[in-house]
């Protein structure tokens, strides 16, 4: 069966905004995972699925599985969604030559993914960052302990006292983490595309986030902010970074200062919000990487807000259990007053089904929300 392209970690709802964005445009995609039923093999946007072993702990399985699925589906692109880019990039002599991989080097993609190396060169590049200590330089708390990889708010603690940040360092190696001052603000975030002399970005702010603390947004909305847009292209033109691209970034919308959070050198979680906006991130990069350009006005709509359902709930559920659930929040949550939906599209009514099943059996198998 032939395809046109193949999309890799495709669960979530990121993939499944990649997939409906090049079926939008006439494209064959064939995807995969280690699940066979999600949100993206059950939805109509794919032609096909396949399933492959864990990337994160079986490399070698999947790489031999990929390469299966190249040989089989003969796709023009791979896509990968997630950080599983890094691990197909480090195997790349491994896999055909015959298809195009959209993504950069491994090097970059590692450099980019450390959270302290890239927290160094967006302050070399004059984009502001948060203080950083060690841990017997701390004067006052909350202070932010970050591992050097992580997504999804995972791999990252606030702890509020000596002690807690003692049961913190106490798991990790002091090579493995970093440590900043806290720095109150709103959770913005730059999605964007820098290939060759192409660069294009938009920011959405966070509403609601899935986890206290921020993280995962379930809902957003786009702002003009060609400040933190100005700060991204510094930091991917220093590293000459080729792909798609998420930069998070705190900002303190009363003294308005800005603070660099990390990057995501990959698809974000929230790529529903500038799609909807007029941005057309996973079809720009698609043509770049086939054609190497892209002609047409992007003229993204500000003001546009998209909301995860599934995240939503999740939140809901979360904070409720903690204690942690305003009221303001709650209100925010139940709203359905949206330009779009991450994870729901009319058209395609049971790909949410496969999203739900899958987070039902992951809630099953490791009890938590958080896959």
């Amino acid at each position: 069966m032939k395809c046109d392209v193949i999309v890799t970690y495709c669960w979530n709802r990121v993939g499944y905004n990649i997939i409906r964005s090049l079926y939008n445009h006439g494209l064959k995609i064939v995807v995969g995972d280690t699940s066979k039923r999600n949100i993206c093999s059950m939805s109509k946007y794919s032609i096909d699925n396949f399933v492959y072993s864990d990337p994160f702990t079986n490399e070698p399985e999947f790489i031999r599985s990929l390469i299966n699925a190249i040989d089989f589906y003969k796709p023009n692109v791979l896509i990968p969604t997630h950080d599983e880019g890094l691990i197909i990039a480090k195997h790349i002599d491994e896999l055909p030559k015959n298809l195009i991989y959209a993504m950069d080097s491994y090097d970059i993609q590692y450099k980019l993914s450390d959270k302290l190396q890239s927290t160094k060169i967006a302050e070399l590049v004059g984009v502001p960052i948060p203080n950083i200590i060690n841990s017997t330089q701390i004067e006052s708390y909350p202070v932010v302990v970050k591992t050097k990889f992580g997504n999804s708010a995972k791999g990252v603690f606030f702890p509020k006292n000596q002690i807690e940040l003692k049961n913190i360092l106490d798991k990790f190696s002091p090579e493995e983490i970093l440590i900043e001052d806290f720095f109150s603000g709103r959770d913005y975030s730059v999605d964007c595309i820098h290939y060759k002399n192409f660069f294009y970005a938009t920011t959405y702010r966070s509403l609601v986030t899935k986890t206290d603390g921020g993280g995962t947004t379930t809902q957003r909305e786009i702002v003009s902010m060609p400040l933190l847009e100005n700060f991204a292209k510094r930091i991917l033109d220093h590293v000459d970074y080729s792909g798609v691209c998420g930069i998070d970034f705190k900002v303190n919308e009363e003294t308005g200062k800005v603070a660099f959070i990390e990057v995501n050198a990959r698809y974000t979680g929230g790529l529903a919000t500038p799609i909807a906006a007029g941005f057309d991130i996973p079809f720009i990069h698609y043509s770049l990487v086939t054609t190497g350009n892209y002609n047409k006005k992007i003229s993204p709509v500000i003001g546009v807000k998209t909301k995860w359902i599934l995240g939503d709930i999740i939140a809901l559920i979360t904070k409720t259990i903690q204690r942690t659930l305003k009221k303001e929040e709650l209100k925010q949550i139940m709203s359905f007053q949206f330009d779009a939906f991450d994870d729901y599209y009319k058209d395609d009514k049971i790909a949410i089904i496969g999203e739900l099943l899958y987070y039902f059996l992951k809630l099953v198998k490791n009890k938590k929300l958080n896959p």
